[in-house]
């Protein structure tokens, strides 16, 4: 069963605290983490000047949560396992299609930008073939 959504971001939040006090040693008090009560343009102020990429993805993860995303594979939009999120909820692919990813001789991952090759590619045969009269 999955978690609330307040659940869920709570534990981003609680990750997002322990990010930012270990690399940029963040002197908030842990609470405001804990308890939620950090608005979205407080936290839009602290990603704005770092260029760090698990803050991003911790922001990407509060952003699927919002659009009711989080927690469900890009690829296969299947429900990823409860404890797999819990560990890092920034995770945007279920175990399967990250063993996939990962596998030395991977097939390749149906994604929303590779769909619009697809058809460029498709598109593309149909002009280069003679029409036949």
């Amino acid at each position: 069963m999955q978690r609330s959504e307040r659940a869920m971001r709570l534990v981003i939040l609680s990750h997002l605290f322990e990010h930012l006090r270990k690399v940029y040693r963040l002197e908030w008090p842990r609470k405001v983490f804990r308890n939620g009560q950090i608005s979205d343009g407080e936290l839009d102020a602290l990603f704005a000047f770092r260029a760090d990429p698990k803050l991003e993805s911790l922001g990407g993860a509060l952003v699927r949560l919002r659009d009711r995303t989080f927690g469900f594979c890009l690829n296969c939009k299947k429900e990823i396992v409860q404890q797999l999120l819990d560990l890092d909820p920034s995770r945007r692919l279920c175990s399967g299609c990250e063993a996939q990813l990962n596998h030395p001789h991977h097939t390749r991952l149906i994604t929303p930008s590779s769909w619009g090759r697809r058809k460029e590619r498709g598109a593309r045969k149909k002009e280069s073939r003679p029409r036949k009269q």
